[in-house]
């Protein structure tokens, strides 16, 4: 179990602050963030804290302030726009809430198929010269099989060693570990690519709205999200736990989805539609990407005076709950509070 915290648990300052990923070139490689959870309450922990906001710009400035679950809310196109045009969005599932609930729009259409077909979950393996695996320092990349749809040769993953990892230079063969299939893509094989897209841990699907509120993978602020959820291996989801607050909320990662992905081809690559398979094996269209829902608000386009300070107290948060803020213009927020243990269902 992670160390708890205390005192300045969190720093932000809109169009000050910047995160990176692994996506950007290295020559520029931070975007200045206008909002961001700035901090997320680790597992078996309680949170207890307030929220000041110092604003000396020269002139008033609105804030947003939330309690989320998540990172992203995707909310799926109109029903009329979707597969089947079911009647709700109900005939979608996706399972949410645990370690091993994800989603994803990673995907490869392959040819050359060979092999009984891949399995949901299995680890699957290829080379990429012209991409560096972080973890290992070499080209060889892994991801995991989320659904593999024989009827089409298209395999959907998630948990990707490297965003830019199907950016392929040649034909290159992709293969599972556990079922030994294998799918190619490349020159060699017409019409296929790869989609660059996001995954993640899906803490709630609302079936009522079409609307996927997604832990994504790519994000870092005191937790680590790409293994969330593991308290126990070394690095685990609490990156900080020497109460050291310049690394806990400098160390910001972030590739937020977009309604349009990459598609990476030898013919050429494109910005297709982003699309989500579901558990059942839909592929759902994206029409837009939020942070913060109505429902999860405490203030919003709440003005703070210039030479003023705002104060937001009583904040109390339980595991997996972030604190989100958002401005135009560059007020201080600073989260400080402690951390205590709290308890789990066995």
């Amino acid at each position: 179990m992670a160390v708890k915290q205390n005192g300045v648990l969190a720093t932000f300052t809109p169009t000050v602050s910047k995160y990176t990923n692994l996506t950007v070139p290295a020559n520029s490689n931070t975007i200045a963030a206008t909002e961001y959870n700035i901090y997320t309450c680790p597992a078996a922990t309680l949170m207890s804290g307030k929220l000041i906001v110092s604003n000396n710009t020269g002139g008033a400035l609105n804030i947003d302030v939330g309690v989320v679950e998540q990172t992203d809310v995707i909310q799926f196109d109109a029903l009329g726009n979707q597969p089947g045009t079911p009647d709700n969005y109900g005939a979608f599932s996706f399972s949410s809430g645990t370690p091993s609930s994800y989603a994803t729009s990673i995907a490869i259409e392959g040819g050359g198929v060979s092999g009984s077909g891949f399995q949901v979950g299995e680890q699957v393996t290829w080379t990429n010269s012209n991409v560096t695996n972080p973890a290992t320092n070499n080209n060889n990349h892994t991801a995991y099989v989320r659904y593999w749809n024989s009827g089409n040769s298209k395999l959907w993953l998630d948990r990707m060693s490297h965003p830019n990892a199907l950016e392929v230079p040649g034909d290159t063969t992709f293969t599972g570990g556990s079922s030994g299939t294998t799918i190619a893509a490349g020159p060699t094989y017409p019409g296929t690519g790869g989609y660059q897209g996001w995954s993640g841990n899906v803490r709630f699907y609302d079936s009522l709205n079409g609307r996927l509120y997604l832990q994504n993978h790519e994000f870092r602020n005191n937790l680590d999200y790409s293994v969330i959820y593991d308290t126990f291996s070394s690095p685990n989801e609490t990156r900080e736990e020497n109460n050291n607050n310049l690394n806990r909320s400098l160390g910001r990662l972030y590739r937020p989805v977009a309604t349009t992905q990459t598609r990476f081809a030898a013919a050429g690559n494109t910005t297709p539609v982003t699309e989500f398979i579901s558990g059942n094996g839909i592929e759902l269209l994206v029409s837009g990407v939020s942070k913060c829902h109505a429902e999860q608000y405490l203030v919003q386009d709440k003005s703070v005076a210039d030479n003023d300070i705002f104060e937001l107290n009583g904040i109390v948060l339980g595991t997996y709950q972030s604190l989100y803020v958002k401005s135009t213009g560059a007020v201080t927020f600073t989260l400080i509070g402690f951390e205590e243990v709290a308890e789990i269902p066995s």
